[in-house]
């Protein structure tokens, strides 16, 4: 399997499978507390976040092909967006590997709107969770499309849709279990991956136009897929990242709690 698909297929399934867990945690949530009415209004809001993340999919093309003359600076800044944003998502999937922890923040935002009885700010709730799943994954898959073969990402995009569908239909339907803590750990990884490799090529995409300077490093080897280049530039921004993520981990797993 190539890096393209194996990318294309961990960002689809992430995203999606999140936007599921989300949707199916507040359904089971509502029908405990006999809240079963504003079901529908879930319903409304996931419909409406993917109408709305499709528009933005038709903005975001128009974007790039209006900026097809700076497309190295796109290219780069995109990407940097990207492994941003992925570090992000990393990080607060770290933070819910716990099943009681993932529990607790479901509850936290249908309580709010529950407790004051205004059936918007549920449907806000679902709407925003659902909508940046789908604001990602157009994020994404903008940054894969400027560094791989078109083939190798339809390819994952498409097995990972029909994953997780098996799997959505599983969670919805027969109250399949998923591992929370194996599924956010092994998904962070992944993401972590990703966050590195689009922050080197973003970086590399800027020096190429002479936006970011260039120190090489003879000593650091060019591995290109994982995003990693023999220069000062791309390699600091790097270990800043990876300290980031080390600090994050410490705080979710290891600090004591007083």
């Amino acid at each position: 399997m190539s890096t393209a698909f194996i990318a294309s297929f961990t960002i689809i399934f992430r995203e999606s499978l999140e936007a599921v867990l989300i949707v199916a945690a507040i359904y089971a949530y509502l029908t405990q507390i006999g809240e079963s009415q504003a079901k529908k209004v879930i319903n409304y809001a996931w419909i409406s976040a993917l109408f709305v993340g499709g528009l933005t999919f038709l903005a975001a093309n128009y974007l790039f092909n209006l900026t097809a003359e700076h497309a190295e600076i796109v290219e780069g800044v995109t990407s940097i967006i990207a492994s941003v944003v992925l570090f992000y998502v990393g990080v607060w999937f770290i933070s819910k590997a716990e099943a009681k922890k993932w529990k607790e923040y479901i509850e936290s935002k249908v309580q709010c709107a529950i407790s004051n009885k205004d059936l918007m700010a549920l449907f806000m709730v679902v709407f925003f969770a659902v909508y940046r799943e789908v604001f990602e994954t157009i994020l994404f898959y903008q940054a894969l499309l400027i560094q791989f073969d078109r083939e190798a990402i339809s390819y994952g995009l498409i097995v990972g849709l029909v994953v997780v569908s098996i799997i959505s239909y599983l969670i919805l339907k027969m109250a399949f279990v998923v591992n929370l803590r194996h599924y956010f750990i092994g998904t962070s990884i992944m993401l972590f991956i990703l966050s590195l490799s689009f922050l080197g090529y973003g970086i590399t995409e800027l020096q190429e136009v002479g936006m970011v300077s260039t120190t090489l490093v003879l000593s650091i080897p060019k591995i290109q897929i994982l995003g990693i280049y023999p220069t000062v530039e791309t390699t600091l921004p790097q270990v800043i990242l990876l300290l980031g993520l080390i600090y994050s981990v410490h705080l979710s797993f290891f600090k004591k709690t007083t």
